[in-house]
């Protein structure tokens, strides 16, 4: 069956002769990679087979669970490109997309954190989101929180208003919509709690 649905490109490497391996994200099938062939002299001609970019990618789905697969068509959806400018908003692109890359589950529906890096990468790359953009930290703290929401991995806190945030701190993630408000060191003690989290469930950074 011929399957059509945006993919985040994080990673590209040559792949064989002229090919290129892209590897990444999707909403409907969590971390994924395709194959695309002759991407490599194609580079120049076709810029969407770029890390940070979102596309639009056709391919073929057997229904055998395998997660590499044959791209026959992409085309450019949201470029993060801009996120190269600054080289600490770049450093920051690149631990989520290692973190993800080494942690999203393969094949399952993944749509929260999807949005959420979404989101995460158009704040890092300065695109207009209509609100005040978010700093480095708080992107961290997005990204991490949806992840480890959508995934079962993020405990009910003691008070109400405490899960009440968090909550909203995922919907803000994936509307890209402000932020809850909270005292401006909350966000390192959040961000530290998310990060006992994940080494609590031995996830990879």
């Amino acid at each position: 069956m011929i399957i059509s649905g945006p993919f985040i490109i994080l990673d590209k490497r040559p792949y064989k002769e002229a090919a290129l391996l892209l590897r990444g994200i999707s909403p409907d099938y969590g971390r994924i990679s395709f194959i695309l062939h002759g991407g490599q002299s194609m580079s120049k001609s076709a810029p969407q087979a770029d890390i940070f970019r979102e596309v639009e990618v056709e391919f073929e789905d057997d229904g055998s669970g395998r997660e590499l697969f044959t791209a026959k068509r992409m085309e450019t959806l949201l470029d993060f490109s801009g996120i190269a400018d600054d080289q600490r908003s770049y450093r920051m692109a690149g631990r989520i997309a290692a973190f993800l890359l080494n942690n999203m589950p393969p094949g399952d529906v993944q749509l929260h954190t999807y949005e959420a890096a979404k989101s995460v990468f158009s704040n890092l790359a300065k695109l207009d989101n209509g609100h005040e953009r978010w700093s480095l930290i708080q992107c961290s703290v997005v990204l991490k929180s949806a992840f480890l929401y959508e995934n079962g991995m993020l405990p009910e806190a003691v008070q109400p208003e405490q899960n009440e945030f968090l909550e909203n701190l995922v919907a803000s993630g994936v509307d890209n919509s402000p932020l809850p408000e909270c005292p401006e060191r909350y966000w390192d003690i959040l961000n530290n709690w998310l990060n006992e989290l994940i080494a609590f469930h031995q996830l990879k950074k």
